[in-house]
């Protein structure tokens, strides 16, 4: 493998949510970069002005001082977004993208994927609404949104209080997410070789932006048996069996 893997964690997951993988990779001898984001782990805090181009300056700057050769780009849910526009910072040394169940909320909009659209805008709506009184109460919502009715209490007392913490920092995402006005053209101009895998289970929106994506990046996808939307956490071995396979296979 001769370019280097950085690997984009989603919304309320640091980069601990790549552990599994991380175990996979060990042994194949592959370079990787999983960067915390901004608010996440030992990352410094997002900016009162918080927006996609600082995140996009944070991860570039990880990465130009840890890996400044070729990067094969991996993204997971809502860090496509900002993986997306790191692509762009990135230009050609960006040889090769994975994207795991991802969600654009400016495709679904633009392309008139309606049902995508209006399952995100609720979900925003619901979590923003219960974040200034509740916020235990919205990582609730926000974690059975993508994981299941249940999932809230199986992962225990230490998570829910984690997320529950990050509360604040998933609401500064879902603005931007929410307000990003890129063209998917823009985003998908001289595409590398592109690879999604796609939860069979997971929810309508990641289902609609990967056929959108598919088409304007040309990309190969792969539909992960049984996986919901947390593909990294729950189907760790299917990522690492496309990480160390070409985007065309």
């Amino acid at each position: 493998m001769s370019e280097s893997l950085v690997l984009l964690h989603g919304s309320a997951n640091g980069a601990y949510s790549w552990g599994a993988v991380l175990r996979g990779l060990g042994p194949t001898g592959a370079r990787v970069l999983a960067p915390d984001m901004l608010g996440y782990g030992r990352a410094p805090a997002p900016s009162a002005t918080y927006d996609i181009a600082e995140e996009v300056a944070h991860l570039r700057a990880l990465i130009d001082a840890a890996e400044p050769g070729a990067v094969h780009l991996v993204t997971h849910s809502l860090g496509t977004l900002y993986g997306l526009h790191l692509r762009r910072a990135l230009g050609a040394r960006v040889t090769r993208l994975t994207l795991i169940d991802p969600v654009l909320v400016s495709v679904l909009r633009d392309s008139g994927e309606q049902a995508g659209f209006d399952e995100m805008e609720g979900q925003y709506q619901h979590f923003m609404r219960r974040l200034a009184e509740a916020p235990a109460a919205a990582a609730r919502g926000f974690v059975e949104h993508w994981n299941g009715e249940g999932s809230w209490e199986a992962i225990g007392e230490r998570a829910r209080a984690v997320i529950t913490g990050l509360a604040p920092r998933v609401a500064l995402e879902m603005d931007q997410a929410r307000r990003d006005t890129t063209p998917l053209a823009w985003l998908a101009e001289s595409p590398p070789p592109t690879h999604i895998l796609l939860g069979e289970r997971t929810r309508v929106a990641p289902q609609a932006v990967t056929r959108q994506l598919a088409r304007a990046f040309g990309a190969t996808v792969t539909v992960v048996p049984g996986a919901a939307h947390m593909i990294p956490l729950t189907h760790a071995a299917h990522v690492v069996r496309a990480l160390g396979s070409p985007a065309t296979a």
